[in-house]
């Protein structure tokens, strides 16, 4: 099989701008050691594996989850110390945090240190992490760890959450759907047999169908690998991808006549019906740190949103039903 690993495109720049984040990200380690556990994730994870050897992948930030994750805001406040701020006012809120479970944290010098998003879980977008059964706890049990600080996690795990990321970015990410298929490439028989039962297991059968079918059109002989019919036997599921090729295909729709895909486009990849209604509820009927978390404001201007965002997602959801049920319709012919 033809490797889609090409040392030769390595982009001088992009290399030292790896080095650089590389290079913060063991200034953190240090501050970690004996404190906390670190487990770095997306783009800083697959530099220091993936692309190790020519550092040959964009990375703008650092992502990474701090354990225990109850004494995550303590690691917060050691960058505090360095200088970095949140992102926004509320963001360490008690019903944000608990909501949102990521804190974004600004870089003091963006020109020599970066970003940092701290994560204490894995899975945080508002609706779709309440539907996952168990993956964010059970990953973090087959943690692998490299060091006295820093854990990662496992292949297949790794693989999901990268697919989970990639949807939530409505399938566009030229970067990630190059990272999943070399991860993809490098897996055993026994690893592409995990990953489908790990789908299966926590719902994630749509993440990874949906993926899958995109992928097949870049890296065709490496998307193969899968078979697809087990993740999508019904007549549902074929609806879904061919939703999912309408709106993938020209991705201007979901910035003109299709806006609602992209303000729901999370829902479209919640596998069972009977958790979908959950997030739907979740939505129309918010926490106050979902408001927050939404908004991004603080508690009392999130209370005064509340009638507003229950009215106007009401609308929102029935017009995202109608346009999938009629773009599924009308495109199977």
């Amino acid at each position: 099989m033809e490797t889609t690993y090409n040392a030769t495109a390595s982009d001088l720049q992009q290399q030292v701008q790896a080095m650089l984040l590389l290079k913060a990200f063991d200034a953190l380690c240090a501050k970690a050691r004996g404190r906390f556990t670190l487990v770095p994730l997306k783009g800083i994870d697959l530099v220091r594996s993936l692309y190790a050897d020519t550092l040959d992948r964009e990375l703008k930030d650092i992502d990474l989850l701090v354990l225990p994750t109850q004494r995550a805001t303590e690691f917060v406040a050691l960058l505090q110390q360095d200088g970095y701020r949140p992102e926004f006012a509320f963001a360490l809120d008690a019903a944000a945090l608990a909501q949102k479970q990521k804190v974004s944290m600004l870089s003091p010098a963006p020109e020599r240190l970066p970003h940092i998003d701290v994560h204490l879980a894995l899975i945080t977008k508002k609706f779709f992490s309440a539907t996952i059964n168990g993956f964010n706890h059970d990953a973090l049990t087959r943690l692998q760890a490299v060091d006295e600080v820093v854990s990662v996690l496992d292949a297949v795990d790794r693989w999901l959450f990268l697919a989970a990321h990639l949807t939530f970015h409505f399938l566009s990410g030229d970067k990630w759907f190059r990272d999943l298929a070399l991860l993809l490439e490098r897996f055993s028989e026994e690893e592409l047999s995990t990953l489908l039962q790990r789908a299966r297991q926590y719902h994630l059968e749509r993440i990874v169908a949906a993926v899958l079918f995109r992928l097949q059109a870049v890296y065709p002989d490496i998307a193969r690998r899968i078979d697809l019919a087990p993740l999508l036997p019904d007549r549902r599921s074929q609806r879904f991808l061919r939703y999912v090729a309408f709106m993938t295909t020209r991705p201007q729709r979901l910035g003109h006549g299709f806006r609602p895909a992209r303000y729901y486009w999370e829902f479209t990849f919640i596998s069972h019906s009977s958790q979908r209604r959950e997030a739907f509820l979740r939505l129309l009927l918010p926490t106050l740190g979902t408001l927050q978390n939404l908004y991004r404001c603080r508690a009392l201007p999130a209370v005064l949103l509340y009638v507003p965002h229950v009215l106007m997602n009401a609308l929102g959801l029935l017009l995202y039903t109608a346009q999938y049920h009629l773009v599924t319709t009308v495109h199977r012919r």
